[in-house]
């Protein structure tokens, strides 16, 4: 009996309580915004827990800048940061640009796409230093721009 009321209450709290919010939003499925507004790159690596299983890690490299200049381009160098508790010295001595995440902030309800060999963000990706990727943003309305990413240098 205990159980079946506190279904029914659990039900009901449920549906008075949904989060049906359709009024005050800005619409967004006419937005012309297709920035790229910065990125990052990250090194990931596996760790064992306290229980025994893998666990992700992941540490962010160091850029010199990660937002785009007039021409939409970001030419950056990328340092690999000092070693540190969980980012430790053997971590750190794998790190290389040949399996690096890339991610991008864009426009709300824009997408990004990448252009010829540029690799897909937020995947594990081989880079090259002095090489230029492109990527290009889509807005929600169609309108699109493209942005050039380039490494300058990587420092370790």
């Amino acid at each position: 009996m205990r159980k079946s009321v506190l279904y029914i209450a659990l039900t009901l709290c449920l549906a008075v309580c949904t989060s049906c919010l359709k009024y005050g939003l800005d619409p967004l499925e006419n937005s012309d915004l297709c920035e790229l507004v910065s990125i990052t790159v990250e090194h990931r690596w596996a760790i064992k827990n306290a229980n025994g299983y893998d666990q992700m890690s992941r540490q962010k490299m160091t850029l010199s800048t990660n937002k785009p200049d007039e021409n939409n381009e970001i030419r950056f160098t990328l340092t690999v940061p000092a070693a540190s508790k969980t980012f430790t010295e053997d971590v750190r001595a794998t790190v290389s640009p040949d399996r690096l995440y890339m991610t991008a902030v864009i426009s709300p309800a824009a997408h990004i796409a990448p252009l010829g060999d540029a690799p897909k963000m937020g995947y594990p990706s081989s880079f090259e230093v002095g090489k230029v990727y492109e990527y290009q943003v889509t807005a929600a309305n169609g309108k699109q721009a493209v942005y050039r990413i380039i490494i300058d240098d990587f420092v370790k």
